[in-house]
């Protein structure tokens, strides 16, 4: 039977009312979508949601996805800028003695631990402060390693270093770090050498020059860190159950525009 023809109304509008409730029930629905993502997902922009939920096999419109975040006050977290633009142009080339800025912005990398960054962050405990050294692999965005300590040291910065060479190789590799005395210590060097990396240096006040792990950190932060709403201090070993976890999900599951809409793992593993 034509329903259209029996009932005197557009197809159009046939389909749309067996296919949908009212609107507000279908806000409601997209809003519970929304809710059971993971937290970290949630303080994504509505595209990154978007593109998130067609992985899972929902399709939700990113105008929609803004439209309701906006009605229910969930809000991405924007990170502001601290300089006026162009102020790196005013600093100065590193010394003689210091190894210079090879990497010069240069973020895309042909092949995994081509080129890898490195830097550290501080973060509020219980006891004091928690430092934590990362290691990212340009050629995917993939936390490749990272190590903790209550103390910024050189050994920080050797542990996370002597855990990324037992699995791989690293003849050749370019490592960019800015200019923080664990970087520029006498072990840590030698060690970089012993391994045949070639040291590259942000030039110093410059966290341009190392921008891939400036946002990382950032990122970090406002989606784990920042979540919390009791603004109370967490023990060091909670803080780094809680950034061990994100970091897994940062490499796994946590997709990337610039990787196609997939995650960093997922990147590496459709290409080798």
């Amino acid at each position: 039977m034509n329903l259209s023809k029996e009932s005197g109304i557009a197809r159009s509008v046939c389909y749309y009312r067996n296919k949908t409730t009212n609107k507000k029930e279908r806000e409601e629905l997209v809003l519970s979508d929304i809710k059971i993502l993971p937290k970290e997902t949630q303080n994504s922009g509505s595209k990154v949601m978007s593109k998130f939920f067609k992985s899972l096999g929902i399709i939700h419109n990113h105008k929609k996805l803004s439209r309701i975040r906006k009605t229910n006050g969930i809000r991405s977290k924007i990170r502001k800028r601290k300089y006026p633009k162009d102020y790196y142009k005013t600093l100065e080339e590193n010394r003689e003695d210091i190894p210079q800025n090879i990497l010069n912005r240069d973020f895309n990398a042909f092949k995994p631990m081509a080129k890898i960054v490195a830097d550290m962050t501080y973060i509020r405990v219980m006891e004091g402060w928690l430092y934590l050294n990362s290691i990212l692999d340009l050629y995917n965005g993939e936390i490749v390693s990272h190590s903790f300590s209550m103390n910024i040291n050189e050994k920080l910065a050797i542990d996370s270093l002597n855990k990324l060479s037992a699995k791989y190789c690293l003849e050749g590799t370019l490592f960019h770090t800015d200019q923080g005395s664990p970087y520029l210590g006498k072990k840590y060097r030698d060690l970089l050498k012993d391994l045949g990396i070639v040291q590259s240096m942000s030039r110093r006040g410059n966290c341009w020059d190392n921008a891939c792990m400036e946002n990382f950190f950032g990122t970090l932060k406002c989606e784990t860190i920042y979540l919390e709403k009791e603004n109370k201090l967490l023990p060091a070993a909670k803080m780094i159950k809680k950034i061990n976890d994100y970091i897994d999900y940062y490499n796994n599951v946590r997709i990337k525009k610039k990787l196609g809409w997939i995650s960093p793992v997922k990147f590496r593993e459709s290409i080798s």
